[in-house]
């Protein structure tokens, strides 16, 4: 009588008291392992069809697209895209002159990742003409938290004014515009998301 395999996945082993049967102990071995592993499909509908009737989908049984180049995982209902973890940091960021850092916030899942920066202006105030101001630095993001194919430009806040920003590769978090003048002691929320392409 076969035995389970040490793992506990349900492979069904031949004993050595089962009769001899090279063709049931290959078979036995390959559908035990094949549906444990990732499966290879040309297709959603390719897969669909080999996996039906008694060789039906089960939880946490994974296969490749060959025509999508796309990893899925069945969950019990339906077969998804496993999720990249999420990555978060507090750390790192660094505030230009004139600046001080209230909060700092980086998340990142697969290659999304968003930055909140909370910094309080503690130098002078900022004039804004027709809403243009001087560039302005105010922070740069750290390593690894930054965009890579180019510039990015976004939105900043702080209640009362609104403008935009820009921050290069180099994580550098430059104003550009400003709806009023920005004044001494307010406090800037910077928000930007991107796209990682390395």
């Amino acid at each position: 009588m076969p035995t389970q395999d040490d793992y506990g996945q349900g492979v069904n082993i031949a004993s050595l008291t089962d009769a001899p049967d090279a063709s049931q102990l290959a078979k036995d071995i390959a559908n035990g392992i094949a549906p444990r592993g990732v499966m290879r499909f040309a297709s959603a509908t390719a897969r669909g069809a080999a996996l039906s009737g008694a060789s039906a989908p089960v939880d946490g049984m994974a296969t490749w697209l060959q025509d999508v180049d796309r990893l899925e995982v069945y969950n019990g209902a339906a077969w998804v895209t496993p999720e990249p973890s999420l990555s978060s940091t507090t750390t790192g960021l660094s505030v230009a002159a004139g600046f001080s850092l209230i909060d700092f916030y980086g998340f990142r899942q697969g290659r999304m990742t968003t930055i909140d920066v909370f910094i309080s202006r503690s130098g002078g105030a900022v004039n804004s003409t027709n809403g243009n101001i001087a560039d302005l630095i105010a922070c740069t993001l750290p390593p690894n938290w930054r965009p890579t194919h180019s510039t990015i430009t976004s939105c900043w806040d702080n209640g009362l004014v609104h403008g935009g920003f820009v921050v290069g590769v180099d994580g550098i978090c430059t104003l550009r515009t400003a709806s009023d003048d920005i004044a001494s002691g307010s406090t800037l929320r910077l928000h930007v998301s991107f796209l990682k392409t390395t």
